[in-house]
Parts: structure tokens; sequence; C-alpha cells
């Protein structure tokens, strides 16, 4: 098999409510699709999961298309006979390992079978109005995150209300300092499950203490299995969040898998308000973690997508039909 060509797009939707993290405030998402084209007419899609800006991660958007421009020069009309094969011809990458999850995605798919699959749903959600609330209700997740504010005991107030059962996680996006300490240990009777990023340092965590109370998860910390590795060795982490597009590719997150859990570390899926498309190997990996990660229902944060009925909830459970791509909506680039 041969990739003869690569086309780019945009995939741009606003958010049904605005995402209201303590780094920034998100009204749209805006996505690179890339499709890659084989020599026997086969066309295969990846979902990039960057942004446009370095506010979280310091690949963007338009790194990743540059990157993966290299790349294609380099492999275009090779013969690439397994995924093995596709994977030796990104070494060069892994500095770059939201450019390699792109293209990982699309590239599995040329040598694996999707399946069908069900998942846990993890709710994620920045802010709980009375919009929020009431979806949460109709969905009843297993699992709610929490993002931080400064009204979070106000919310966790809130969520106790929720006339179900569910598992509460905390994510902190690294905005806490040592005089937070007090209401990091208020938050720990709640019984959340753990926290994610507290602190912007691990060693700010050492003093803080808070480790006897709470389970803390290491997420933008988790950059690959030996900073991972060495996070819980010297930092007593409990929990580790694996995203596909920082670690660089489903491949890698299903070898760190299987790294953390011989090492008893609990692990979590992480998802980064993706279209349908991400969304489907986010919850085939999910199959994997200990706890229910980062995975909603199809429309949860977008009221299109350009794949649709990805997650619909049955049972309580997410279903996932291999992802179907609507290519009239997306924008090409060039």
């Amino acid at each position: 098999m041969k990739i003869i060509n690569l086309e780019l797009y945009y995939y741009n939707e606003n958010f049904k409510q605005p995402i209201i993290t303590p780094k920034i405030t998100l009204s749209e998402r805006k996505s690179l699709i890339i499709k890659l084209i084989t020599d026997n007419n086969e066309s295969y899609y990846g979902e990039c999961n960057a942004f446009e800006t370095n506010w979280y991660f310091d690949e963007t958007i338009d790194i990743v298309i540059n990157k993966i421009q290299d790349w294609y020069k380099k492999v275009q009309g090779m013969a690439l006979n397994s995924f093995e094969e596709i994977k030796q011809t990104l070494t060069q990458l892994d500095a770059y390992p939201a450019t390699r999850s792109t293209i990982v995605m699309a590239c599995y798919q040329m040598f694996n079978d999707l399946q069908s699959l069900a998942v846990g749903y993890g709710a994620t959600i920045s802010g709980l109005n009375s919009h929020k609330y009431r979806q949460l209700v109709e969905t009843q997740p297993e699992r709610i995150k929490l993002k931080w504010s400064t009204h979070i005991l106000h919310d966790l107030d809130k969520l106790a209300t929720l006339p179900f059962d569910f598992n509460i996680a905390v994510d902190a996006n690294e905005s806490l300092c040592l005089s937070d300490v007090n209401l990091l240990e208020q938050v720990a009777t709640y019984n959340v499950i753990y926290v994610e990023e507290p602190f912007k340092s691990l060693q700010t965590l050492d003093k803080s203490g808070v480790t006897a109370q709470l389970d803390i998860a290491i997420d933008e910390k988790a950059l690959e299995f030996n900073a991972i590795e060495r996070a819980i060795k010297q930092h007593s982490i409990k929990v580790a969040v694996l995203k596909p597009f920082r670690l660089g590719g489903i491949d890698k997150v299903m070898d760190t898998l299987k790294s953390l859990e011989q090492l008893n570390v609990k692990t979590v899926i992480g998802g980064m308000y993706e279209y349908g498309l991400s969304r489907y190997f986010t919850a085939m990996l999910a199959q994997y973690a200990t706890y229910t990660s980062d995975i909603t229902p199809a429309g949860f944060y977008f009221a299109n997508d350009f794949v649709e009925n990805m997650g619909i909830l049955k049972n309580g459970r997410l279903v996932f039909n291999p992802p179907v791509i609507d290519s009239a909506k997306l924008v090409p680039i060039y």
C-alpha cells in the first residue's frame, strides 16, 4: 500500500455553552482534519486535538500542519505494508505528539478494522448553571469532572443534589497555590475520586501535604511514560490522565496503559472537546482505563458534527459505531 495524497481541512463549531476554565474561555472549537488517500483509492481521516493558540500546549494547529506536510513529503509513494512500518516513519515526530497522534489516528484505520463499542459516560463541566444541571439530570453520567472556579464549594454542594449516583473528580488546571490548601482540604470532604493538576509545580504539591487526603492526578504533566513514572515515585501521584494528542497517539497510550497497570496506578483517558472522529478513539482507549473517562454523549458540546451519532446514550452506556465522515461539512484549507 502507498499513500498518494494528503488533504487538509478545518471544522469549526460553536460550543452550546462557553467552556470556562482557569486558563481560558472558549466559545468555539476549530479543529484540523487530515485525509490520507492510498493507491487503492481508500481514504482515511485523522482529527487533530491541538488548538489554534498555545494556551494549553505548545504545538498549535499551524505547527501540526507544517509537520504533517513534511512527513507526507517523505512517505508519499512509499510502500507501507503494516502499521509497524507506518510507525517507523514517525520517529522524527516524537517532539510533536499532536502531529504524530493525528497521523496515527488515520493510519491505524488502514490496518485495523474498527468495531462497535460501549463505554461509561464521563461528563466534564465548566460552571454549573441551570442548563448544565438539567443536562446532567437527563444524561446521568457515571463520573462528573468539575472544573475549578472561585465557587468550587458551591458547585460541589449543587452536584450533591443530583438525583443519581456518580463519582466526582475536580480539575484545577494548575491554577492553585499554597494559599489554596485549606480550600483543597474542604474539597476532600466531598469524597472526590481525584483532583487533577492542582499546582503548576509538583514541588508545590509536596509542600502542600494534600496527598495524604486526596488522590492527585497528573494531566498536563503526563507527557511521556518516564515523566509519569517519576511523578509516581517522587510525588505520590496516584492517577494519570492520558491524552493521545499529548503522548503521541493511540499506540503510545496503549503502551502506557499497560505499563501503569503494572505500577498499580489508576488511569483516565482524557478528551479535548473533540468531535466524533476523535471521540471514537478516546472511547476505544477508555475501555482499558481504570476510571470512567472524558467521553460525552453525541451533542453534549456541539449541535452539529462531521461524524454523526457518536456516543448514543443507551441504558447508561455510550454506544459508538465505526465513524462515517461527512466530508461535505469539512472546509478545505488549500
